[in-house]
């Protein structure tokens, strides 16, 4: 590959936030004068753009900048990390892994990326645990591997044609937190990370959750690529709460069904952030018949018992994101009870 053609590669945009020349950086290889280039510069762009658009930006929409660690190796660098034992695994191991641009034996193609969040450093560094997002990304991406580290909370996480949904970690707890065969594989895990959300959206880190001890201890909240500063999706940790036997309610407005109703969503979070909430349905992401309902074009969402709930659009400037705002219960009860509402009526909540 010539120079012009590895500077054009690194300008190849793999999503929103993210380019291909992040993914090329290695230490190894500018330590050791290797060339990390890809020699199928296509298949690497392809799979890239995979692990970004489902992994990397709806991790970086919902707890800020996302930090790449190690992304792309070549078969050459990698060979050289694994023989000098720079913590690189072998190249048949690695395949469909950090080595992006050559299938496994099976066929199938793949791509991990070591990345640092840090909101969850700051989650780890005042006593959470690595745990809770790993629990998260379960119940809400479509990953294949994770495994955790020691350092900074990093982990890689991969995206791969033939999903293996596996969580391992060399940090304490070390081994296989989940795998599809074991018991706690499938339901929802929303306890297991319930304190992390409400560190994220508040600034508030909440002992008694992790440790069963009666502290709070807060810092300044860690640096959020907010969805609507002015509407978080909880504004104490007491709101943020999860009330037993109480249900979240979900309303989809179409461009042709005004009011779709869902009640199966599990938590707030989920509705908004899930696989099949809000997000994502505004990122084509979730299954619905269009040409029954049409596009959308808000979301509404609230729990029983609540003041206000949240209303939902996709960012006006920003591809990718969401947009929330906070609405009465009055004003939704009123739309529920007439079984729709109008653009008019939920544009001026954003106002």
């Amino acid at each position: 590959m010539s120079y012009d053609a590895l500077e054009t590669l690194g300008r190849e945009r793999l999503s929103r936030n993210f380019y291909m020349r992040e993914f090329l950086y290695s230490e190894i290889a500018n330590w050791h004068q290797l060339r990390n280039v890809p020699d199928h510069p296509d298949v690497a762009l392809w799979v890239g753009r995979s692990l970004c658009t489902e992994l990397l930006e709806p991790l970086q929409l919902r707890f800020g900048r996302v930090h790449v660690r190690s992304g792309y190796r070549s078969p050459a660098v990698n060979a050289f990390g694994n023989r000098h034992n720079l913590n690189c695994a072998s190249n048949e191991k690695n395949y469909a892994g950090h080595i992006w641009d050559y299938p496994e034996a099976t066929g199938h193609h793949g791509a991990v990326a070591c990345i640092v969040i840090p909101a969850l450093a700051d989650y780890i560094a005042l006593g959470g645990n690595w745990t809770a997002m790993a629990w998260w990304i379960h119940d809400h991406l479509p990953y294949s591997s994770l495994c955790f580290f020691a350092k900074l909370g990093a982990f890689n996480i991969g995206w791969h044609e033939a999903p293996q949904r596996r969580i391992d970690s060399f940090a304490a707890p070390r081994g296989c937190l989940t795998k599809p065969e074991m018991a706690n594989h499938a339901g929802d895990h929303a306890d297991a990370y319930r304190s992390l959300l409400t560190f994220v959206d508040t600034g508030v880190f909440n002992a008694t959750s992790i440790k069963g001890l009666a502290v709070d201890k807060a810092i300044d909240p860690p640096p959020v690529q907010s969805v609507n500063a002015a509407a978080p999706l909880s504004s104490t940790p007491q709101a943020a709460a999860h009330r037993v036997g109480e249900r979240i309610r979900y309303r989809a407005v179409h461009t042709k069904t005004g009011w779709r109703r869902v009640d199966n969503h599990a938590s707030l979070d989920n509705a908004i952030h899930g696989k099949d909430g809000a997000l994502g349905l505004f990122a084509g992401r979730v299954r619905i018949n269009k040409e029954l309902h049409g596009e959308p074009l808000f979301v509404v969402v609230w729990r029983d018992g609540d003041q206000n709930g949240k209303v939902v659009r996709a960012h006006p400037q920003h591809f990718g994101q969401i947009e929330l705002a906070n609405i009465p219960i009055h004003a939704i009860e009123q739309m529920e009870a007439r079984g729709g509402s109008s653009t008019s009526e939920l544009i001026k909540y954003f106002a």
